[in-house]
């Protein structure tokens, strides 16, 4: 009886800091609609949800559907996340589960957070943001990237990848290498006039080149 009550209460508390992570993400996915109602007398009636390169509006929703359905979908993506991290949490490094576990909540808060300041007015150049925020999650991803381990969920990914450890390693380290690459060269031209195309040609290039890489390695150790 004594073996069953403690094997509870160990497992209570492994999973307690799965559940205040849960919580605490979920609450930033969602801090946006609180700016939302603290905004309301200065939002339109149609709020902006996507601007293209040129800073034209693509598409809109209507106040309060504009603030409250992204966070709400993002929620959604965050709990899926982070169950499936936690399937995987045995084989990964505790680091990377952790890095991972907060993009989407991050991504909530500072996108969402930023088109409804957009929409009261205020001058902000929404590619700019965007590329600056994409550049850092590049630095800070690509260097925890060579650091993973197989498995379900986080790295670079592809059925000719996932079957070989050295396959996986090396593609898993260059991917990570370019990422960092990417990141400051995207961030050191994100304020210019060309900072979007070198963003675009950046992750293709990143891309194309780590794509082909897992392919001729993938071919060698077969």
């Amino acid at each position: 009886m004594n073996e069953k009550i403690d094997t509870i209460e160990k497992t209570e508390k492994k999973d307690a800091p799965f559940a205040i992570t849960l919580v605490i993400t979920s609450l930033v996915c969602l801090m946006p609609i609180a700016l939302g109602f603290i905004l309301w007398d200065k939002l339109p009636e149609m709020i902006p949800q996507q601007y293209g390169w040129d800073g034209q509006v693509n598409w809109s929703l209507p106040k309060p559907a504009g603030f409250l359905l992204c966070p709400a979908i993002l929620v959604l993506v965050n709990l899926v996340i982070q169950f499936a991290l936690k399937l995987g949490k045995k084989k990964q490094n505790k680091k990377v589960v952790s890095l991972v576990s907060w993009l989407i909540p991050v991504l909530s808060l500072v996108l969402n957070g930023l088109l409804l300041l957009k929409a009261t007015g205020l001058g902000i150049d929404v590619a700019t943001v965007v590329i600056l925020v994409v550049s850092l999650m590049f630095i800070i991803i690509g260097n925890y990237l060579p650091k993973t381990e197989p498995n379900e969920f986080v790295g670079i990914r592809a059925p000719w990848i996932n079957g070989n450890p050295d396959v996986w390693a090396k593609t898993n380290r260059l991917g990570g290498i370019l990422m960092v690459i990417t990141g400051f060269v995207c961030l050191s031209s994100c304020f210019t006039p060309i900072g979007r195309y070198v963003f675009v040609i950046s992750v293709v290039v990143l891309m194309l080149v780590t794509f082909v890489y897992s392919l001729v390695l993938a071919a060698r150790y077969r």
